[in-house]
């Protein structure tokens, strides 16, 4: 039984090492795509965290596997502030406006770790690909929820809430990877025409008098 219990205990410490390496060659990884952007090289990455492309594999499996690790990282810091504005301001179009700028501000705040995700990472695995997707999805389901809890407010069946929250997550997500590749207008700008958009089809779906349409502040 004492031997069993320090085996197991010893396994654990390595464990533990391990994720603490795995996670200190993710910070290198980041660090490299945050200033190569889409040009960032496995060769770049093992020489940021001093070890040769083979160690790196050897953490993560291949490619693929880092690849996808990079991803689910953004994607939980993302989704950890999106759910913040989300749950921000009881107010619909306020909460709107909110969640829709926080996912611009991120994708524009990351841009070289975003084109190196979705412009190159995407193109070359299907494990990234699958990441970024789930990611949208798990967008839709979030932003689903609430709206089941808004749209009776405009007498509108919240039956529906999950197909308008897929095409309403889906458009922006779709505008705001345009607009990262051709960067043609301020970031607010995006946003009003957007949650403009947004807000006259959903307020036009009220079968009942609801409140008013709130002006964009400024």
């Amino acid at each position: 039984m004492k031997d069993a219990a320090l085996s197991n205990r010893g396994r654990a410490a390595t464990g533990a090492a391990r994720d603490r390496r795995r996670a200190e060659l993710l910070d290198a990884a980041d660090a490299v795509v945050r200033r190569r952007g889409p040009a960032a090289s496995m060769d770049e990455i093992a020489a940021e965290a001093s070890i040769t492309k083979p160690i790196l594999y050897r953490h993560f499996g291949d490619k693929g596997g880092l690849y996808r690790a990079l991803a689910e990282r953004y994607v939980e810091a993302l989704m950890q502030e999106l759910r913040s504005a989300l749950a921000a301001d009881p107010d619909p179009y306020r909460r709107l406006r909110a969640t829709v700028d926080t996912y611009l501000a991120f994708i524009e705040r990351e841009a070289e770790a975003y084109d190196f995700l979705v412009r190159r990472a995407a193109a070359e695995r299907p494990e990234t690909r699958r990441t970024l997707a789930g990611f949208v999805r798990q967008v839709a389901d979030e932003v689903a929820a609430v709206m089941r809890g808004d749209l009776p407010r405009f007498g509108v069946d919240p039956g529906r809430a999950e197909t308008w929250a897929f095409g309403i997550v889906g458009m922006v997500h779709l505008a705001g990877d345009r607009w990262m590749e051709r960067r043609d207008q301020p970031r607010a700008e995006l946003v009003d025409a957007l949650c403009t958009l947004i807000w006259g089809g959903l307020s036009s779906l009220a079968s009942a008098p609801g409140p008013a349409r709130p002006r964009p502040e400024g």
